[in-house]
């Protein structure tokens, strides 16, 4: 027979480890690599980066919606580098060189997603009020890029 100390030292093992479980089901923030990018429709295929604890690899996740912020700035430098390269062949200066070779979101750019309290299908893309299609909470399928880190240009 087990002693009581025993038995609450189960019981605490099994709390925690239903605990951990129920943390490890519930997706908020993670790190992923862009897959796949549409930049007239600013939405992406991301693969996580964290795999499971056994080492499995997480599913992609498609059609993620980009934040406004991760493009915003290429898209403004893709209008701006021939007239940056005019004033560089005017005044002799070298804008163009300095400015990033690579945009910021595009395949293989590492970026941030957060995955939304509530179910976004019903979301129209706009500043719209929704209700939710479901009751579904901090899931994958509700992602969205919010940023992006760092750059190998």
């Amino acid at each position: 027979m087990k002693s009581r100390g025993e038995i609450n030292k189960s019981w605490y093992v099994a709390i925690s480890r239903l605990v951990h479980r129920i943390y490890t089901s519930i997706d908020s923030a993670s790190i992923a690599r862009v897959v796949k990018y549409n930049k007239k429709k600013h939405v992406a295929d991301i693969q996580p980066l964290a795999n499971f604890a056994d080492g499995t690899r997480s599913a992609q996740f498609l059609d993620v919606p980009v934040s406004e912020n991760c493009y915003k700035t290429d898209e403004l430098l893709e209008k701006l580098k021939p007239e940056f390269a005019k004033v560089d062949a005017h005044v002799g200066s070298s804008i163009t060189s300095k400015l990033p070779k690579k945009p910021r979101m595009r395949v293989g750019a590492i970026v941030v997603y957060v995955a939304l309290d509530r179910d976004m299908d019903n979301w129209d893309g706009t500043g719209n009020e929704f209700t939710p299609e479901s009751n579904r909470t901090h899931d994958a399928n509700d992602s969205i890029i919010i940023g992006t880190l760092g750059s190998d240009d």
